[in-house]
């Protein structure tokens, strides 16, 4: 079995994705954004630093909601997850043994998205 490409930082995303097309410096999207240094956007761009709730949406906002909060929280997840697997050693998952649960059919992730959302 082959191993999952390796998914980039948001970082990346908010470097090429915001900064380059605006053509705005780090420091420029620092201010924009709120913030009175640049440290923030630098090491979110390094990869020092992650996408919090707060933060995407503060990028939400600042893109006019061409990407909204979720794609931010989203880009931070797949990069939490592939930071996990690259850490979990396949003998430790292996200890888990797999719960038979009623119910269990997958449900498809709009569908999952739904149940999220009546929970709130």
């Amino acid at each position: 079995m082959s191993k999952p490409a390796a998914v980039a930082h948001p970082g990346g995303l908010l470097e090429s994705l915001v900064l380059a097309p605006s053509g705005l410096s780090q420091s420029q999207l620092a201010r924009h954004l709120g913030f009175n240094q640049p440290q923030p956007v630098n090491e979110l761009v390094k990869g020092k630093r992650n996408i919090t709730p707060k933060m995407a949406l503060l990028l939400e906002r600042l893109t006019a909601s061409a990407y909204p909060a979720e794609f931010w929280l989203l880009a931070q997840l797949r990069w939490d997850l592939g930071q996990a697997r690259d850490s979990v050693s396949p003998s430790r998952i292996n200890l888990v043994q797999a719960l038979e649960l009623p119910e269990a059919d997958t449900l498809p992730l709009e569908d999952l998205a739904a149940q999220l959302r009546g929970m709130g």
